[in-house]
């Protein structure tokens, strides 16, 4: 009871994070300004942008087949993506219930006589890989944007992120796994995943005639992919991190603000497409992969 009081608690903060920060937005920002800006858009970017972030969740899929691999799930790729775009649903439409990667383990758990515990360590090591990978690329990206402060600090930074990504990997592949090279394919995999979410938000930036600032654009991506934890599905966060980011290098807010909101609408259309497989159960096949 106390378990499941305390999960509607965190879930009902999110909640308010994201919706209040989604109204503050709102008050901010000179909406037929906006309008204007999708109206000027290049479709043919924002398509590009679509299929890059297709592509970005199927390295996911693959991210997560290896991991469960390791304790004898074997089943076909076209089932984990089911399952994936499912949990995609319940994260995003969903706040009340269960949520996505809770219910890949649960479902998994149930249906291959696997532990709920062992299913569930892998769906949060691999979650925290893929942010020791965005930890990564911010010291990385961070190498590329001016700041007013001194930049032998931006390479202090970069040099930290390095050491820090060395001895994260080293401590999951000691205490939790004992292949160390499936770790390092693991986190190969993430950094695909957020290299195409970058690449994503480029041809978002593309789309709307932005034509320079492209790295400190990508940090304040990668800030509020970190900052998406305390939110409802990243929602709130990622535009309120874009507009403060537009104030604080004096770009056009309604603009900045733009891109974050084409990449939750984005995810929202590709996460819908989970409701496909809400009202129907899923099967695990009997083929193995």
């Amino acid at each position: 009871m106390h378990q499941k009081l305390k999960k509607r608690s965190i879930t009902a903060i999110k909640l308010i994070v994201s919706f209040g920060l989604i109204a503050w937005v709102m008050r901010q920002l000179n909406w037929k300004e906006i309008q204007l800006i999708f109206k000027s858009a290049q479709t043919t970017y924002l398509v590009l942008a679509v299929v890059v972030f297709l592509i970005s969740q199927w390295f996911s899929v693959l991210r997560f087949n290896l991991f469960v691999r390791k304790i004898g799930i074997r089943l076909p790729l076209t089932f984990h993506w089911k399952l994936y775009l499912l949990g995609m649903f319940y994260n995003f439409f969903l706040p009340g219930g269960v949520g996505g990667d809770a219910y890949k383990a649960y479902f998994l758990s149930k249906n291959t006589n696997k532990s709920l515990k062992k299913v569930g360590q892998i769906v949060f090591i691999e979650r925290f890989l893929g942010i020791v990978a965005i930890g990564f690329l911010l010291g990385a990206i961070g190498l590329l944007v001016t700041t007013p402060y001194p930049y032998y600090l931006n390479v202090l930074v970069f040099v930290c992120a390095i050491l820090c990504t060395f001895f994260l990997l080293k401590w999951i592949a000691r205490w939790l796994f004992v292949h160390k090279k499936r770790i390092h394919w693991v986190f190969t995999y993430s950094m695909c995943i957020q290299l195409l979410q970058l690449l994503c938000v480029f041809f978002l930036l593309k789309s709307f005639h932005i034509d320079q600032f492209y790295a400190t654009y990508l940090l304040l991506f990668l800030i509020s992919s970190i900052l998406s934890v305390i939110s409802f599905a990243g929602l709130g966060i990622r535009e309120a991190v874009f507009m403060y980011g537009a104030v604080l290098f004096q770009f056009n807010p309604e603009i900045s603000t733009t891109v974050a909101l084409s990449f939750s609408l984005i995810t929202a259309l590709v996460s819908f497409f989970g409701v496909i497989y809400l009202a129907k159960q899923l099967d695990i096949h009997p083929s193995k992969k």
